[in-house]
């Protein structure tokens, strides 16, 4: 009887630090699973500073796949009141606006970009995102997990 319940514990100590580790990282799907992913509340997941000086831009993977051929990321990109972030892709990248509101300009148009709103940035485009108040998006990028 006392086993089954330090099986039992060290099942729930294994389930609740990978739970733990989903939050806080992008997991890679392995190559060949069948298994669907689920990450549950990720609009509310912590998302880390891209540490671009003087912007208040994060951004976050959630999850990836493995496959070196077609890789592809997707995760949340933020960006909060204050001085604007000028990014150049080196990846198609697709965007869809979930939660308040951000400016995107490519050089020629600026949209302000509400919940709903979804944008495609293709390889090579050069987007200035700038916020009033606090935007985020759910971002899938043709790329590697974390390379952004």
């Amino acid at each position: 009887m006392k086993k089954s319940y330090l099986l039992g514990g060290v099942v729930v100590a294994v389930a609740v630090s990978y739970a733990a580790g989903l939050m806080a990282h992008g997991v890679e799907v392995p190559a060949g699973s069948k298994k669907m992913e689920y990450f549950k509340n990720a609009s509310r997941m912590k998302i880390k500073s891209m540490n671009v000086e003087g912007t208040n831009a994060f951004l976050e993977d959630i999850v990836a796949s493995s496959d070196p051929k077609a890789p592809i990321a997707c995760g949340l990109f933020r960006m909060d009141k204050g001085k604007s972030l000028t990014y150049t892709y080196g990846y198609d990248e697709a965007k869809i606006i979930i939660k308040g509101e951000m400016t995107i300009n490519d050089g020629t148009t600026a949209v302000k970009a509400l919940p709903g709103d979804v944008f495609f940035f293709p390889k090579g485009s050069t987007i200035n995102f700038k916020s009033e108040s606090s935007g985020l998006g759910f971002i899938c990028g043709q790329r590697e997990i974390d390379g952004a």
